[in-house]
């Protein structure tokens, strides 16, 4: 147990250290033994008195001990060596010395150590048994033969005891490490802190869009919409609709019409005759953030409402990123002139001589047929995870398979595009192609054909394609089919995935995590047992729709925070504006 005279000079020198570094986050470490020397609720109050302290900019890192079978905690506690029950037994010594009882009166031979696995409580407790008795006659205190007294206990943890603990001290649970087994640690962020760098990141996007009202992503709303919609979901999830006005509504959901045919699309509110003007935009916002800080700081709202609200507007963040990189794409071919719609094609002997075919591209590492896990169980998590993300499915790879150690690269692709791989039928499904032809599509889309040059867009530059070759190919699904049926290959699997995860052990396939979404050919469809999200039902269900398919991995614009394994993303198959590689592979046996 901590005493107050300990926590009251804690506190202070976390002030003394805020007060020298006023403008900084501070990061504050408390370990894990310490953590389960308090009550659940004690540790509660504890952090919430730190954040107290110190105020919302900060961030504290929590390592605590898990809860785990009542065998394994008793021998722990118990040891054969006798570690625990000497120190116990030391700190009654010192205890009852700090009260005037001589150490030659204790007589500590005499004690009993005992240990007592609290399963209500989720705790270890530490006795000390006076088999004789005891009398402190200065203060008047008589222990009886048998009786005992609770030296020191030490609380485990479950996830969700966890998350309750950061929820009840208005923190966001926004990162994690360890074993729910043995041990972990917790980063936790303050709610209001945590929205305010989020809606910071959001800002600085906004800062550098010069015109909101322009739509560089026709299957997309304009600009404005987004920063409207993101301030307006979080405040539906935290505050609630009760009270929603005109603007809440506006901006409450956006769209992801069918790519083949616009017209059908999920529901969404209807698109204003007028979108507000920017400044009304901005008063919105800023009147709608501060009604969500209010009522965090009540300490009502869940870290799952928050985890939910951040990681949606990161990951519109991402799609946001998407449509400045065909802004840049646009903006840079109106600044040429000469500009050309159509591909060179073959007979431009000068470009050819130029490419040459990456044999990595060529699936050679062999992974071996196997069971396969996809998902996870989101009860045993400490942290937030999509519906969509479980539960565990067990599954298996039935084939053994050959997958290219890299993924397909820009070079590698250029060579498609300039042997007609978008003129050739036979490359593409029939949709596809009728839907890429009538568009005019011949590349990807970030790239630009300008007087007979190919450039390739980023969210920050925009380079000849010789200076990014060897870089992954951004192209939708649609794409990377027509390029794997040209090398007589396919796209993989979900499983197919999982399975390199699991098997790769000497690393020889390249960047399959990062550098991009790695595209699958696999439906996005739930996994059995699959219950939809109360706080977000549409999330996932919406799009249970046989048109979108999975992308795992992450991209260099997804935000650090969501770059785990069993985040499911999801786009339609044409859909050509993501920032997702992907890269070739063969069935061994068919």
């Amino acid at each position: 147990m901590l005493s107050r005279k300990f926590m009251e000079d804690f506190f202070k020198g976390l002030q003394q250290v805020k007060r020298s570094h006023p403008l900084e986050t501070l990061c504050i470490t408390w370990l894990g033994s310490s953590v389960g020397n308090l009550s659940k609720e004690d540790a509660v109050e504890f952090f919430k008195n730190v954040v107290s302290a110190v105020g919302s900019t900060c961030q504290l890192l929590i390592c605590m001990d898990m809860w785990k079978n009542p065998e394994t905690l008793y021998s722990a506690y118990h040891d054969q060596h006798g570690v625990t029950e000497r120190f116990i037994k030391h700190g009654m010594q010192n205890a009852l010395s700090c009260i005037g009882y001589a150490p030659a009166e204790q007589n500590a031979d005499s004690w009993t150590y005992e240990v007592e696995i609290n399963k209500i409580f989720k705790r270890v407790e530490m006795y000390i048994n006076f088999t004789k008795g005891l009398s402190l006659q200065k203060h008047q205190l008589e222990i009886r033969a048998g009786e005992r007294i609770l030296v020191e206990f030490a609380t485990k943890y479950t996830s969700n005891s966890i998350k309750d603990i950061a929820t009840n001290s208005c923190c966001h649970l926004s990162g994690y490490w360890g074993n729910n087994s043995y041990y972990t640690c917790q980063l936790l962020v303050p709610g209001a802190h945590a929205l305010a760098q989020c809606w910071t990141d959001t800002d600085e996007l906004f800062q550098g869009i010069p015109n909101w009202n322009s739509k560089p992503i026709d299957l997309r709303h304009p600009y404005l919409f987004y920063y409207g919609h993101v301030c307006a979901f979080t405040k539906l999830k935290i505050v609630g609709g009760k009270e929603a006005s005109e603007l809440d509504n506006v901006f409450s959901r956006g769209m992801d019409p069918d790519v083949l045919d616009p017209s059908h699309c999920h529901g969404h509110p209807p698109v204003p005759p007028n979108w507000p003007s920017r400044e009304a935009l901005i008063n919105y916002v800023t009147r709608t953030r501060m009604m969500i800080l209010k009522e965090t700081a009540k300490g009502k709202v869940t870290t799952r409402i928050l985890s939910i609200v951040i990681e949606h507007e990161r990951m519109h963040q991402e799609t946001l990123i998407y449509m400045i990189t065909q802004d840049r794409k646009m903006s840079f071919e109106e600044r040429r002139v000469g500009i050309r719609k159509l591909p060179l094609l073959i007979s431009q002997k000068g470009l050819i001589s130029m490419i040459s075919m990456d044999h990595n591209i060529e699936p050679e590492v062999m992974i071996e047929a196997g069971d396969v896990d996809l998902g996870v169980d989101s009860w045993d998590l400490t942290t937030f995870v999509w519906d969509n993300e479980g539960p565990v499915f067990h599954t298996k790879v039935s084939e053994p398979f050959l997958v290219a150690a890299k993924p397909v690269s820009i070079k590698d692709f250029l060579c498609f595009i300039t042997q007609g791989g978008y003129t050739n039928q036979n490359l593409w499904r029939k949709e596809d192609f009728a839907y890429f032809s009538e568009n005019g599509f011949r590349c990807p889309a970030t790239w630009s054909l300008v007087e007979n040059e190919y450039f390739v867009h980023g969210f920050d530059s925009s380079k000849h394609w010789t200076e990014v070759a060897e870089e992954p190919v951004y192209v939708s699904l649609a794409e990377a089919e027509a390029f794997c049926r040209w090398m007589n290959c396919r796209v993989m699997k979900e499983e197919e995935y999982q399975r390199i995860l699991d098997c790769d052990m000497n690393g020889e396939v390249v960047g399959l995590r990062g550098g991009g979404w790695e595209w699958t050919s696999t439906h996005f469809y739930s996994f059995p047992g699959f219950q939809e999200m109360a706080e977000y039902r549409e999330y996932s269900t919406d799009f249970f729709d046989g048109k979108h398919y999975v992308l795992k991995g992450y991209s260099d614009a997804t935000h650090k925070s969501m770059r785990r394994d069993s985040f499911r993303n999801f786009y339609q198959r044409q859909y050509r504006y993501v920032f997702a590689k992907f890269r070739c592979c063969r069935s061994v046996l068919s």
